[in-house]
């Protein structure tokens, strides 16, 4: 088949994605509004606005459905935002690697065993694209025991999970605690009902304690020195313990009111950095650790403009 185009006929051979305007969708599906997406990429309301018509012309899509007066994304909108992130994510690595100072040496960060996983391989992982000349040495042990190794110069940085943020700590996120069991099993129902614990100061273990007390069940305590023995007991359904709810691993289930147990307070990650701040390395460590947690806390639907 022959086809005849004439000298008026368009071609659009342009497959380029202006980054920007994918920053400016992502962050109004992102922060929920115009308004706020213009104030985190400080431009004016009106220029998010003109990005956001500039993309959809240049799919041919309506990204957002306007009609009820409240900014939702279409199905093609909720298509373009995965990839999208993706696309902003190797932007800005691509320019880091490209203008980030050629740090060396050694980095050593604190992290409570409870949030290693599912928190800090990305981070680590994203932090040795940038900066493959630092080594990162991980301190895992209580959030006590890092702040105090902190405080005497022996680490650089710490995450901690705490029950507030204290003064001089950063909140990252917060994140329910939450009972932790055997899948269809029964150790929550014993009694007494083992407690199963990594360390003795355990940040968990009071606010444990204080909920089974308050509501008149009994318990007795081990501790296991190590989280992987931890899961492999309540895996073999001879105790419970409390985790946050996104730590939680997928040999386990949620113990809830519906199993009888009593509820338990929510908690903060936070992040604590030296007070000298002579690491630059650490500082940009710190950063990855914001960023990670930052995007990891964003909401992924969309609410009024």
């Amino acid at each position: 088949m022959i086809i005849i185009m004439s000298a008026n006929t368009k071609i659009n051979l342009t497959r380029d994605i202006d980054v920007a305007l994918l920053r400016a969708y992502v962050a109004v599906a992102e922060s929920g509004s115009m308004t706020a997406a213009a104030r985190r990429l400080n431009v004016t309301q009106g220029a998010v606005s003109q990005r956001i018509k500039r993309l959809e012309e240049l799919f041919q899509k309506q990204l957002f459905d306007r009609s009820s007066g409240k900014l939702e994304t279409t199905i093609d909108g909720e298509r373009l935002l995965r990839p999208a992130q993706k696309i902003i994510g190797l932007n800005d690595e691509v320019f880091t690697a490209m203008t980030a100072p050629e740090f060396s040496g050694v980095v050593r960060l604190g992290v409570p065993y409870d949030i290693v996983f599912p928190f800090i391989g990305p981070i680590l992982k994203s932090f040795a694209n940038a900066y493959p000349k630092v080594n990162v040495e991980l301190e895992l042990t209580t959030s006590e025991d890092l702040k105090n190794r902190l405080a005497a110069g022996t680490i650089d940085l710490t995450l901690t999970t705490e029950n507030h943020t204290p003064k001089g700590a950063e909140l990252l996120t917060k994140n329910a605690l939450v009972w932790v069991g055997g899948i269809d099993g029964s150790a929550h129902r014993s009694d007494p009902v083992s407690i199963i614990t990594v360390h003795e100061n355990c940040m968990f273990r009071s606010p444990m304690l204080r909920a089974l007390d308050k509501a008149g069940i009994n318990w007795s305590h081990l501790v296991t020195r190590n989280m992987d023995a931890t899961v492999a007991m309540m895996s073999a359904d001879l105790g419970i313990t409390a985790l946050l709810e996104s730590t939680v691993p997928n040999t386990v289930q949620i113990l809830g009111l519906k199993e009888g147990m009593p509820e338990l307070p929510e908690f903060c990650i936070n992040l604590y950095t030296s007070a000298s701040g002579a690491n630059e390395a650490a500082a940009e460590l710190a950063n990855h650790i914001r960023d990670h947690f930052e995007q990891w806390s964003r909401p992924h639907n969309l609410i009024a403009v």
